[in-house]
């Protein structure tokens, strides 16, 4: 794609998005540049642009508390040949267990050569959340403290890098980077399109006793976990209520499968419920997983077989949101209300 034209390209965001609010300067620099001094808080947004050229392989942005990187508190690593971005952190000039991430949906990988990224680290009390072209990709739990970092960095095969830190008081800042798609899911009207992961779906018509919830989908090769919410409102910081939070946790070959059912509120996580033992998900296998909103609880079933119950403790009223993030490809979702 032609850079003078980026523009005019959905999906891609042009140098003018990032000017508004900022609190420093903007930073212009070559390819594996040295390092910007930063300060980072919560509510700290990290912005950083840039052009990744046809012969890209990797590049990396990197959160470092010193400049000769024997701690870094961040390693992003987006992996082009691979399609996938690795996160790790950096302690004493040792690296940390790594986290791997992919994009999940018919899309494919959200970086691609030839082309412009829109790359926002947005800082909460406890984790990183990381959005790509104004879309929320993944999360970082704070390994060092946020206090301790002192540099932005970034390196690797990527041009025409520009920087700017600055302030949110929600994340996703849907005002200033609107999402792709404004997704919305109406009573027997399936949606089955557009829903890669991490998605995230709004119930105009909200949830009441006779709600049925249902999802198609499978799980990927080497599932670890995922995780639907029954929430209100689209954001991810300040923490949402969830009415309902219920996670499949697979684990295979470290630990026993569960279910983890639980919900927030009044700011803080509440008493989890957890079912153990054989689930009869199995990797790359394709799943219906139906929530039914009744009089005291839901009930969740993996096709004819109840797995779950959990009592209400969140007000119907307040539930307006479905999402869903994790080791999961959805094809369909659909919602009915009993007459």
């Amino acid at each position: 794609m032609c850079r003078l034209f980026k523009c005019c390209f959905p999906g891609v965001y042009p140098r003018e998005l990032i000017t508004e609010r900022s609190d420093q300067v903007e930073q212009t620099r070559s390819p594996s540049s040295s390092g910007q001094e930063i300060r980072l808080s919560p509510g700290t947004a990290v912005i950083v642009t840039g052009y990744v050229p046809f012969n890209a392989i990797r590049f990396s942005v990197n959160l470092s508390c010193n400049s000769s990187a024997d701690n870094v508190a961040l390693h992003f690593n987006p992996r082009l040949q691979r399609g996938y971005v690795v996160r790790n952190s950096k302690l004493r000039n040792q690296w940390q267990e790594e986290e791997r991430c992919s994009s999940s949906g018919r899309s494919g990988f959200l970086f691609h050569r030839d082309t412009y990224f829109h790359l926002m680290i947005f800082c909460t009390p406890n984790e990183y959340q990381i959005a790509v072209d104004g879309e929320h990709f993944c999360s970082f739990a704070y390994r060092i403290p946020l206090a301790a970092v002192t540099e932005l960095q970034v390196q690797g095969d990527v041009e025409d890098v520009r920087t700017r830190v600055t302030t949110f008081k929600e994340y996703p800042d849907y005002k200033n980077y609107p999402p792709k798609y404004n997704l919305e899911v109406f009573t027997d009207k399936p949606l089955n399109n557009k829903l890669d992961i991490p998605v995230t779906v709004s119930i105009p018509e909200g949830i009441r006793v006779g709600t049925r919830i249902s999802v198609k989908g499978r799980l990927k090769l080497l599932p670890h976990s995922f995780y639907l919410n029954l929430q209100k409102g689209r954001t991810i910081y300040p923490h949402p209520e969830i009415g309902l939070h219920l996670n499949p946790r697979f684990l295979f070959g470290s630990a026993e499968p569960c279910v983890v059912m639980n919900c927030w509120q009044n700011g803080s996580w509440e008493h989890e419920e957890r079912h153990e033992g054989v689930l009869s998900w199995g990797p790359g296998r394709e799943f219906v997983l139906t929530l039914v909103c009744e009089y005291e609880a839901y009930t969740i079933w993996l096709g004819s077989k109840m797995i779950g119950e959990f009592i209400h403790r969140v007000s119907l009223e307040s539930i307006d949101t479905i999402k869903i993030c994790g080791d999961v490809v959805i094809y369909e979702l659909c919602v009915t209300h009993a007459p």
